[in-house]
């Protein structure tokens, strides 16, 4: 048995269950092996295979966040950019397997309180675009961290909210966020 052949299975059961709930001796039957099976690739059992779906994850969604914003040329449209290819990637997985509100929340929960090196490396891609939009003077000079941050916040907030709405794509929705980032959202061009 493959690492990614129980990863894949790994990660419908945790977008369908949720991290709580998800079992390692679930994950075994579904595979038809014993459970004693995965510890050969994961040693430390659940926690472990928890992790390497995540981290799996998360790698492919920055390498297309990063395809994405050098793709463009402006800040507008790198920010744009990596914004719908995180949208599309989250919200494809989730309506593939049918992600319940529920566990919408629990797994955006354990994200923002476990997964550190995807956030920490999503800051440092969005601090690298918004320092490039800066220096082109496309971006008003402001504190480079706090705006990383608050564009950063927005994004994981539309993402989970994205999840949820089948009425809405993905580029719609990052078209919808850069114009908000970019225009702001006064009446009439007010700030």
């Amino acid at each position: 048995m493959k690492r990614d052949e129980i990863l894949d299975e790994a990660l419908g059961l945790l977008l369908n269950r949720g991290v709580k709930r998800f079992s390692a001796t679930e994950l075994a039957e579904r595979l038809g092996v014993v459970k004693s099976a995965l510890y050969f690739h994961f040693p430390k059992g659940k926690a472990s295979i928890v992790d390497a779906v995540f981290a799996r994850e998360e790698a492919k969604v920055l390498q297309a966040m990063e395809q994405a914003a050098t793709s463009a040329t402006s800040c507008r449209e790198k920010l744009r950019a990596l914004a719908a290819a995180k949208l599309g990637s989250v919200v494809n997985l989730a309506r593939l397997f049918r992600v319940s509100a529920s566990v919408s929340g629990e797994l955006a929960a354990y994200f923002r309180a476990c997964r550190e090196r995807f956030a920490e490396a999503e800051r440092r891609l969005l601090e690298r675009v918004l320092g490039e939009g800066m220096a082109a003077g496309e971006v008003r000079a402001l504190d480079l961290p706090l705006v990383a941050a608050a564009v950063q916040a927005a994004l994981l907030e539309v993402t989970q909210s994205a999840v949820l709405r089948a009425d809405v794509s993905a580029e719609a929705l990052s078209d919808l966020l850069a114009d908000i980032l970019f225009s702001g959202i006064a009446a009439g061009g007010e700030r």
